[in-house]
């Protein structure tokens, strides 16, 4: 006994031949395969061998066949088709420079491959050999594209919503640097006004900036900060940001004893450069 499975593919030729041979010579699966063509179409024949048994061990091995079956396709489907469709769409759907384009769809493809870990990845393979399966299930055919097509539009959702946060993340990014650049081009612009500052943030997250003196020189560059404090989209740690341009030193002396700003901390870093240090002890720790 056999049952026949046929497979269509417009542009998946090669993948799905090499995957049937791994399927039949690596891994022992009982079945032969014909590939035919009909115009751009590639066809595969499938015969899958049902040795011996009833029509119960039958439908057993029919299911376990369709399984291995499904899971190649599903890999075909991740390595091939994913990554195409993720460069189509970031191209017709998003209005952006080609080298642009290419830094999305490195951070789509990090996102669905790397960030979230193979969990993820295997959370979509999953999801396809279930569609597939159900597929192979209701017919004897099974046509690689038709099924992208009209049939995987819960994959693809998921795949849409993975670029669009790829293309906010880069926007994101790409407003950030220019913040930066324009944050340093204002410091640049700037007579140094001292030669080293103190910056001092206790326990509670609160900062007090001081001079080379030791003196207290918040209030100072908070007045003279370049930025709107009245904003309400201005922050505590924008203010920080914002009094340090103002104070424009040479040098940025950071004493810290506060898990948190590490995103301010680090903005300040790029903005100084290697104008800023940390503390690794002295009197002004020792009061934190």
């Amino acid at each position: 006994m056999e049952h026949l499975v046929q497979l269509g593919t417009q542009h998946y030729r090669e993948s799905i031949s090499d995957r049937l041979l791994k399927l039949r010579d690596e891994e022992n699966l009982p079945f032969q395969f014909v590939e035919s063509r009909q115009g751009k179409h590639s066809f595969f024949n499938c015969h899958f061998q049902l040795e011996g048994g009833g029509s119960e061990e039958s439908g057993t091995l029919t299911k376990i066949h369709q399984y291995y079956l499904a899971n190649a396709l599903a890999e075909i489907i991740l390595n091939n088709w994913e990554p195409d469709y993720v460069k189509r769409m970031i191209r017709h759907k998003y209005s952006l420079k080609d080298g642009e384009s290419e830094d999305v769809v490195s951070k789509a493809m990090e996102r669905l491959n790397t960030v979230h870990g193979q969990g993820y990845r295997v959370h979509r393979k999953t999801h396809l050999v279930e569609q597939i399966l159900s597929s192979l299930n209701s017919a004897q055919f099974f046509d690689v594209e038709g099924f992208l097509r009209f049939r995987a539009n819960q994959y693809k959702e998921e795949l849409d919503k993975v670029v669009s946060y790829a293309v906010d993340d880069y926007v994101l990014q790409k407003e950030y640097l220019e913040f930066i650049r324009l944050l340093k081009y204002f410091l640049d612009t700037q007579t140094p006004r001292l030669e080293t500052l103190h910056v001092v943030i206790n326990s509670f997250g609160n900062f007090h900036l001081y001079n080379e003196q030791g003196v207290k020189v918040t209030q100072e560059f908070l007045d003279d900060a370049p930025l709107d404090g009245q904003n309400s989209d201005f922050s505590y740690e924008d203010l920080l940001i914002s009094s340090l341009i103002a104070a424009a030193p040479k040098q940025v002396v950071l004493h810290i004893c506060f898990e948190g700003y590490t995103d301010t901390l680090q903005t300040i870093k790029q903005i100084f450069e290697d104008r800023v240090s940390y503390c690794t002890g002295c009197s002004f720790c020792e009061e934190l």
